[in-house]
């Protein structure tokens, strides 16, 4: 008995977290609630009594207490049903007005809280996500949990109001009484053979709508392709397919939840009219008592109506909630690689000892025993056949990745005992497919860096070889790059992230083959711009352009994950089959 109660405590209280989820001060909000929703019961059966005892010509419900003090007057009367009717309708807007605060503090909580967690987990945790899976959390599931809220404080507003209206039933009539428990019995039984299959159906809705949000957001993405590739009918296909299902699925939770409220209705009607028949036939029971009896029946079907169509509401947020629930557990799971409160000012050498990474699900590690120094100021070149593990390298070294095996430290401090938020400020990226964001050249120079003044970012730009450029378009460095950069070529689009890694002056700068998309003039411009940071910054440059290589002080070389050869470049000419056949490439172009 104990064990079991123990558990329905803890599934009410489950029940309880889950309902109030997101909204602030749940227990204010619910008393509230109550609180008006017993104004609203009160003005409802005050109102039927004054507007029955009205029609009955100021006479009837004598068996009311208090019945008789109320006035017998017709104006009298109406003017009290006035008044009480505008008593009930101020408490309608404000319980209107506190449902849907609850709502919209749901929505907004669970959109920041989804937003921090995201952008807080570690970019290997990020990356496992496919395209557009974050938007449709954001934008759908969370407005469907804040609409959730909003339709289970509706339901503590309507039971209480039910409450009531029982209690004035009771006052008039044990019959009354009777009619209104029986409507709402009608109301739960029949509701709740539909509540397990609606929650069934609106989760597998949940799951298809997300596979189709990111079906579409790829579908978007990869537009110039599908033209290029004559794809449409075929991309089409892939999208209508789950369009159609989500369609059905949708369609069965709707149903569901349209159809509840109305079978409560029409069997909750059917009994009224039985139970008249009954009592008519068998009770002597006067018409103002029958009529008042009849009213409150019909108010308290409402307000069953409402708790039961509201039952289906809460099963569709629950699958809702549910999806974002493991969703935050999945991003919480890896932790950031840079996540511990030294400060840091600078970086000086950068120390790897067999470090190793191998990604979630991964068969075989994307690095494995790299041992690596790279000196303060030094600028080291990174070179290997695709997959061999350089990205990987890059993203261990800017602290995007943490190492699964081994050590890796920065002026003989771990990396995962500094301060993310300065060691941030000291790193910079430049990768080989740069995303831009929606905004002017000097927006995204600056990038969310509110601090950097246009000083900084107009010399930025000048270094990553935007001169050109800037003296070409009209608006200069207030240029505005289209969606997504979609109005510069890929070299302006390299160039403006190469800006906007050197304006934040970063002391540790990677880049991803910095100069595949630039012509030679403009790569000129960039090695100086890499030159002049040799008194300042360490550079590591993934690349395999020899021009490139040929500017740094060393070239490692990466097979299948292992660094193989570590020197010099004329060096590596001697000793480095790879770096022989990068050199004979380079020739023959």
């Amino acid at each position: 008995m104990i064990e079991q109660s123990g558990g329905i405590g803890h599934r009410i209280s489950r029940s309880w977290h889950d309902l109030t989820y997101g909204a602030r001060h749940p227990g204010r909000r619910v008393a509230a609630l109550a609180g008006l929703g017993v104004v609203a019961g009160l003005g409802e059966s005050a109102v039927v009594v004054l507007v029955v005892r009205l029609a009955a010509g100021g006479t009837g419900l004598d068996s009311l207490p208090g019945a008789d003090a109320l006035p017998s007057g017709t104006v009298v009367l109406g003017g009290l049903a006035l008044g009480v009717l505008a008593v009930l309708a101020a408490a309608h807007l404000a319980s209107a007005v506190l449902t849907a605060r609850v709502g919209a503090e749901a929505e907004h909580h669970v959109r920041l809280e989804l937003l921090d967690t995201y952008l807080a987990a570690p970019w290997a945790a990020q990356s496992a996500d496919r395209l557009g899976q974050l938007q449709d959390l954001v934008l759908r599931n969370a407005s469907l949990v804040g609409h959730g809220a909003q339709q289970a404080a509706t339901a503590v507003a309507a039971g209480v109001n039910l409450v009531v209206v029982v209690v004035a039933a009771a006052a008039i009539s044990v019959w009354s009484t009777a009619g209104v428990v029986v409507i709402a019995a009608l109301a739960v039984g029949v509701a709740r053979p539909f509540r397990s299959r609606t929650q069934r159906v609106a989760h597998r809705a949940a799951s298809t709508t997300a596979m189709l949000a990111a079906e579409v957001a790829e579908t978007a993405q990869l537009a110039r392709e599908v033209a290029v590739f004559g794809g449409r009918d075929a991309a089409r296909a892939r999208v209508a397919d789950l369009v159609a299902v989500a369609a059905h699925q949708i369609e069965a939770v709707r149903t569901s939840a349209t159809a509840v409220p109305a079978l409560t209705r029409d069997v909750t009607v059917a009994v009224l009219v039985v139970g008249l028949v009954v009592v008519v036939g068998t009770v002597d029971v006067p018409l103002t008592v029958l009529g008042a009896t009849v009213v409150l029946l019909l108010r308290a079907l409402s307000h069953a109506q409402t708790i039961a169509g509201v039952s289906h509401r809460l099963a569709e947020r629950t699958s809702n909630l549910e999806r974002i629930r493991r969703q935050l557990a999945a991003w919480r799971t890896l932790r950031p690689a840079v996540r511990g409160s030294l400060p840091v000012d600078d970086v000086g050498e950068v120390v790897l000892e067999g470090v190793g990474y191998t990604y979630p699900g991964a068969s075989r590690p994307a690095l494995r025993e790299v041992d690596l120094r790279i000196g303060r100021h030094e600028q080291v070149g990174i070179i290997g056949r695709t997959g061999a593990g350089k990205t990987t390298l890059a993203g261990l070294l800017l602290g995007v990745l943490e190492a699964g095996t081994g050590r890796l430290e920065v002026d003989g401090v771990p990396l995962g005992d500094l301060n993310p938020v300065s060691w941030r400020r000291l790193t910079a990226w430049v990768p080989q497919d740069p995303q831009l964001l929606t905004g002017t050249i000097a927006e995204n120079i600056r990038f969310l860096r509110h601090e950097l003044d246009d000083a900084a970012v107009l010399d930025a730009a000048e270094h990553a070889g935007l001169t050109p450029e800037l003296a070409a378009w009209p608006d200069g460095i207030g240029h505005h790059a289209g969606p997504g950069g979609s109005s510069l070529s890929g070299g302006q689009r390299q160039r403006v992230a190469l800006a906007r890694a050197l304006a934040g002056s970063p002391r540790l700068l990677v880049l991803d083959e910095p100069t595949s998309a630039l012509d030679a003039h403009t790569e000129a411009a960039v090695r100086q711009a890499l030159a002049a940071l040799r008194a300042t910054t360490t550079v590591v440059v993934i690349a395999h352009r020899l021009s490139t290589l040929d500017a740094c002080d060393r070239v490692v070389v990466l097979d299948e994950g292992a660094l193989v050869a570590s020197g010099p470049a004329a060096e590596l000419a001697q000793t480095s089959a790879y770096y022989r056949e990068v050199v004979a490439l380079s020739t023959i172009r």
